[in-house]
């Protein structure tokens, strides 16, 4: 039996944003289009590059990232000043399934930095 997730994306600074491969479908090329109204050149030109495993990568293609102010790098679809994703809606297939599973590692690591300090709302400077 699976238990509820362990997590609160709402609390997390977009750790799991900053993964370097975040692989896109072709549905998730789709969806990303409608979602943003553009055209699927302008947003494969505009917002990814081309996987970094090519030959053994499932999809071709993957999200650019930027410069981000707690982290080195993240998403280009990341707002790095509200902390959350500005396509959630049209996030892709690996956002909607992350974390594959219960448990967060970076939830994990919040919850034990925040029993630690004994402070409920600690976010640990990155």
């Amino acid at each position: 039996m699976v238990a509820d997730n362990q997590f609160d994306c709402a609390k997390c600074p977009g750790f799991c944003c900053t993964y370097d491969q975040i692989d896109l479908t072709p549905q998730d090329v789709d969806r990303l289009c409608s979602h943003l109204g553009i055209s699927e050149e302008k947003l494969i030109t505009k917002y990814t590059k081309l996987g970094m495993f090519q030959g053994r990568s499932r999809y071709p293609l993957m999200l650019k990232h930027k410069s981000d102010r707690h982290f080195s790098k993240i998403c280009t679809f990341f707002d790095g000043e509200q902390r959350n994703c500005t396509v959630y809606d049209a996030r892709p297939k690996a956002c909607r399934a992350y974390p594959h599973g219960e448990r967060c590692g970076y939830f994990e690591f919040l919850s034990f930095e925040r029993a630690l300090h004994g402070d409920k709302d600690h976010v640990p400077s990155l």
